[in-house]
């Protein structure tokens, strides 16, 4: 804990006058331009503008923040690996992208140098992140839970250390020291910086990058540089970063615009050229994928991908952005985020520091025109940005805990200051120190002992729990004593479980393992050999297995319970029954028929189609090629079009999924006349072909239209993909 200032050694007085929002040569104070003041300036500080300026911490700054620091570090490594209780895909493709480029000379798996970067299932959300975990599986070889998050965690320290140096440096706060603390007792960054997500690396160079920005604002222009290589870090750590770093980017270079100004050309040069080389790989990578962007809107399924008009998307975006500055969803238990992202009965942000985030923000409102007090409210206004492109969801948002800690910083320098002469700096110290800390580690004994039961949701739509205990133990150990023997491992509770294998498992144990689900056997008979195979099953899939009347199922071999003690997954081998092959035939045939929809294309319509398994009939025409509908078994897929009313029709313009295919169109005309069949073979097209197909004789009266897709080479059992239908 650091001493009270009135500690510190001899200062001499410095004049200053603040002059467009800056204090020269030291700090600001929020007064009007031109104002003469007189400040206290330590007498073994450096000449401002100079990155000697770290030279200010004296002894007891630096133990006060070793010791926050140290408590930060026991708080996200001790029991790392076993809370959050998952090991997530996104968590393990950082390590094996890294591995990746390690065994191809730095290349990705389709060849190119250097990435900008890399593809996560249908999303450009990961680049730095990558590179990072590079450097640590190439020193340390190999692949664990405990290397890939305690490397994130590393990184992550990187946020305490800036937000501690900020309140000091540039803040000049009595409590600077608490910052860090306020930050590690922040439960949505106690829990995501236990984790490798890529968002935690965000947020940590973000808060560099404002710490660095805030010294180029009050010591002088060589700081301009380093924040503007933390800036591009934030940006490319994780994809919502770059919102965060164009919002923030965008309102400081306008509020401090005659500030950066009255720099020189020289060091506005250097700025743009060095603003030029970080934009590089970004411009790389838009060559690369130019459509990336517009890719990953619409696998997020962003509002602005969807045909709504502009004023109801911004409407939305401005409903979204809202909601990422509510302080009930900052404070309050919520359900707005998914289990495996929430601490039970808590705030993403702890209750005990509103008030003084609340006096923080009231001194930086009355200091607006104070730079330093603007860049803490340009921070909060940018942290919710990219999420309002999407939904709020707290990784998107999680650069909110950086302001919040500084603001809770500032609030309790001001709540002091109202005590402060009944109450001495010291014993307030010891009170923050202590209460701050013991919540820190209070949360840390209550994720441990409490986390793994706070939601007992353990399938795909909540923990997703289980890579750990069937990848790294249960899968190795049935590989070892079943060595002529196959895994078949259920995927459905999991997004992309495919990461696990190749992080968990060796080549030659990928090889015996099959990631497939139950149905896969239940709708088609498949080949089966009980002394050969062993499925590993999730409850719901076991219990469907039962039930269906298509199988023996065996006594299971192993039960992998849940962290509640109830069934995880069993381990269990099946075989068909006798009779199993008339089964499937009446299966077959029920769901051969079809089924009826009501739907509007410009009137009402009645569609009887194929079964689906995908999408909705209202996707079929919507215009958008993005939207599809997939047939669950139908080969040719049927769609048929009833209409109330005589219908003019010439023909269709259909978008399908890349295959060769054979289109039939049989029109039955509202006259009563005879059906007209028309019928086209389309081989050798492009990926997710457009073509047309009209009728003999041109348009006519319809009573009806029946489509029939068929894949060439399919069989009798296909999915057939359906982008979009059109009527001309």
């Amino acid at each position: 804990m650091p001493l009270d200032p009135s500690d510190a050694p001899p200062s001499r007085l410095v004049r200053a006058v603040y002059r467009d929002g800056a204090l020269i040569p030291d700090e600001s104070l929020g007064l009007p331009d031109g104002t003469s003041v007189q400040v206290i300036v330590p007498s073994q500080a450096p000449p401002p503008g100079r990155f000697g300026v770290l030279a200010e911490l004296r002894r007891a700054d630096l133990l006060a923040l070793a010791a926050g620091l140290l408590l930060y570090a026991v708080t996200r490594l001790v029991g790392i690996t076993a809370f959050p209780i998952y090991f997530f895909c996104d968590e393990a493709i950082q390590t094996n992208l890294a591995r990746q480029l390690l065994s191809n000379g730095l290349r990705s798996a389709d060849g190119t140098f250097l990435p900008p970067y890399f593809l996560n299932a249908e999303k450009w959300n990961l680049s730095l992140s990558v590179y990072i975990h590079l450097i640590s599986a190439a020193i340390f070889g190999g692949n664990s839970v405990f290397l890939t998050r305690a490397t994130s965690a590393a990184v992550s320290l990187l946020a305490p250390l800036a937000v501690a140096l900020t309140l000091r440096l540039v803040f000049r706060s009595r409590f600077w020291w608490a910052g860090p603390l306020a930050l590690a007792v922040a439960p949505a960054w106690f829990l995501h910086s236990r984790t490798a997500f890529e968002t935690v690396m965000m947020v940590a160079f973000y808060a560099c990058f404002l710490c660095c920005y805030l010294l180029y604002r009050t010591r002088g222009a060589a700081w301009l540089f380093p924040a503007l290589v933390f800036g591009a870090m934030t940006f490319y750590a994780y994809a919502n970063g770059q919102g965060v770093m164009l919002m923030s980017g965008l309102l400081l270079l306008i509020s401090d615009l005659p500030y950066h100004l009255r720099q020189g050309w020289r060091v506005i040069t250097g700025a743009v050229g060095t603003l030029l080389l970080l934009v590089i790989p970004l411009a790389r990578f838009r060559l690369l994928q130019p459509d990336a962007y517009a890719s990953q809107l619409r696998a997020l399924d962003s509002y602005w991908t969807h045909s709504i008009p502009l004023g109801e998307k911004l409407a939305t975006f401005g409903t979204t952005y809202l909601a990422g500055l509510n302080p009930a969803y900052w404070f309050l238990p919520n359900t707005v985020d998914l289990d495996r992202h929430r601490m039970l009965g808590m705030g993403h942000l702890p209750l005990l520091l509103l008030p003084f985030i609340l006096v923080g923000l009231g001194v930086c409102l009355v200091n607006l025109r104070s730079p330093i007090y603007r860049a803490v409210l340009i921070a909060v206004l940018a942290s919710p940005f990219s999420s309002a492109l999407v939904a709020v969801s707290i990784t998107r948002v999680l650069a909110m805990v950086v302001p919040a800690a500084i603001l809770t910083v500032i609030g309790l320098d001001r709540c002091y200051s109202w005590v402060a002469g009944w109450l001495r700096y010291r014993l307030a110290a010891w009170a923050v120190a202590l209460t701050l800390g013991l919540s820190s580690l209070l949360l840390l004994r209550t994720a441990l002992a409490d986390g793994p039961i706070w939601f007992t949701n353990y399938a795909l739509d909540g923990m997703q729990y289980g890579a750990q205990q069937l990848f790294s133990e249960a899968i190795p150990e049935l590989l070892a004593s079943e060595p002529d023997t196959q895994l078949l491992v259920s995927p459905t509770w999991a997004n992309n479980p495919n990461a696990f294998l190749d992080f968990f498992l060796t080549p030659a144990q990928v090889s015996r393992v099959q990631l497939i689900n139950i149905d896969a056997f239940t709708v088609s008979h498949r080949s089966l050999d009980p002394m050969r195979q062993i499925f590993i099953m999730p409850p719901y899939e076991y219990d469907r297995a039962r039930r269906s009347g298509k199988f023996l199922v065996g006594a299971p071999e192993q039960v992998i319970p849940y962290p509640d003690g109830s069934p995880g997954f069993y381990v269990v081998r099946l075989d068909y029954v006798a009779n199993v092959d008339e089964i499937f035939a009446a299966d077959r045939a029920a769901r051969a028929q079809l089924v009826v929809d009501q739907i509007d294309i410009n009137g009402p319509v009645t569609l009887a189609h194929s079964l689906l398994d995908m999408g909705s009939p209202a996707d079929l025409f919507d215009g958008d090629p993005h939207s599809l509908v997939r047939g669950f078994e139908a080969n040719p897929l049927i769609i048929e079009l009833r209409f109330p009313e005589p219908r003019s029709i010439a023909g269709v313009t259909l978008t399908v999924g890349s295959m060769d295919m054979n289109l039939r169109l049989v029109a039955t005309p509202s006259d009563g006349g005879p059906q007209i069949v028309a019928e086209q073979r389309f081989t050798g097209m492009p990926p997710d072909p457009t073509v047309q197909l009209n009728l003999s004789g041109g348009a006519r009266a319809l009573s009806s239209l029946r489509l029939e897709i068929e894949q060439i080479g399919g069989g009798d059992v296909a999915h057939v993909h359906v982008r979009d239908l059109a009527l001309r």
